[in-house]
């Protein structure tokens, strides 16, 4: 492959495409765009979450190269209708629907990269359909194992507080760590998701956590004049979101020692925050064990966020490599 790095080719737009549905299926309507080199490397672009949706930034990081990339809503987030929707929303119908778009785009197989939650859909992706994977990037991956839960939640409580706790109810509260913990709740889990004092207070408290060492570096605590909206938008997340967390993620909890080995000479990196409180550094660290041909970067002091200082050139700079080695 070319290593053109010149800007003027094949740059990503301001803004996300307005994209396409893919036929209904199980209630939903799953939108994706495209853009890119049309006769470039395929790289399917795997948002996080549960309940995230695609984002600029993932595309820009293959500016100027011979790269078509394709990302995807995942059911009920971002463009997917109808939004928020949980029945028929699992981790297999998530891998149906990649594969559902790969054969309308007639493509023989693609690169994936996947963020976050979207490094478990990545890997799970590449477990299901090992003939079609032609590459995998992951960023700050997550697996969904009990342990890598509780660390998420731990500082749920004492980020809180006194002022969060009184403001949002203590059998809420309470609820949501016990959600997270796959214990019963003190609510039921669809009054969670629809608590609009829940939503807002999570979004708040999940953006927190992303920062280099999370809640407990920064002291941060739950300010309830200053949380975000409860927008269609982030109450459909928190929906989406609190079911998959209801249910272990759709995942055996193996961890890396349940990764697949991939297919012989397919290109593997990951990248990863050494301070990244939101997936567990740890996890990246086992997985680039488990799989010793992948080139593997641990950003020093660095959180979960893509746009974070330190991790955004590095994700840049290995996503470019990974591109042409693909």
């Amino acid at each position: 492959m070319s290593r053109s790095d010149d800007p003027g080719q094949t740059l990503a737009p301001a803004a996300l495409p307005a994209g396409d549905w893919l036929a209904p299926a199980d209630g939903h309507r799953v939108w994706w765009c495209e853009g890119g080199d049309p006769a470039g490397l395929p790289v399917l672009i795997v948002h996080g979450g549960p309940g995230g949706a695609s984002r600029l930034e993932p595309a820009r990081w293959f500016d100027g190269l011979p790269v078509r990339w394709i990302a995807i809503d995942q059911r009920g987030c971002g463009r997917s209708e109808p939004l928020g929707q949980t029945a028929g929303n699992d981790l297999g119908a998530l891998l149906d629907d990649m594969e559902r778009l790969r054969a309308r785009l007639g493509l023989s197989g693609w690169a994936v990269a996947g963020g976050s939650w979207g490094a478990c859909v990545a890997l799970a992706y590449a477990a299901r359909q090992p003939q079609a994977l032609r590459g995998l990037l992951l960023r700050s991956p997550f697996l969904g194992t009990p342990a890598e839960t509780r660390r998420y939640i731990a500082g749920w409580l004492p980020w809180l507080g006194g002022a969060g706790r009184d403001w949002l109810g203590e059998a809420a509260a309470e609820a949501v760590a016990a959600l997270y913990q796959a214990e019963p709740g003190l609510l039921h889990i669809g009054a969670m998701q629809a608590d609009e004092r829940i939503a807002r207070a999570w979004s708040a408290f999940d953006d927190a956590q992303s920062a280099p060492g999370g809640v407990a570096a920064s002291g941060a605590c739950c300010d309830p004049a200053a949380l975000p909206a409860a927008t269609p938008q982030l109450m459909a997340s928190w929906r989406v979101h609190a079911h998959y967390a209801a249910a272990s993620w759709g995942v055996a909890g193996a961890g890396a020692a349940g990764v697949p080995a991939l297919n012989t000479g397919v290109p593997v990196s990951l990248v990863w925050g050494a301070a990244d409180a939101t997936c567990d550094p740890a996890v990246a660290r086992a997985l680039a064990a488990a799989l010793p041909e992948a080139l593997s970067n641990e950003v020093p002091e660095a959180g979960h966020r893509m746009s974070d200082p330190r991790l955004a050139p590095a994700l840049r700079a290995a996503a470019r490599d990974w591109a042409l080695r693909c």
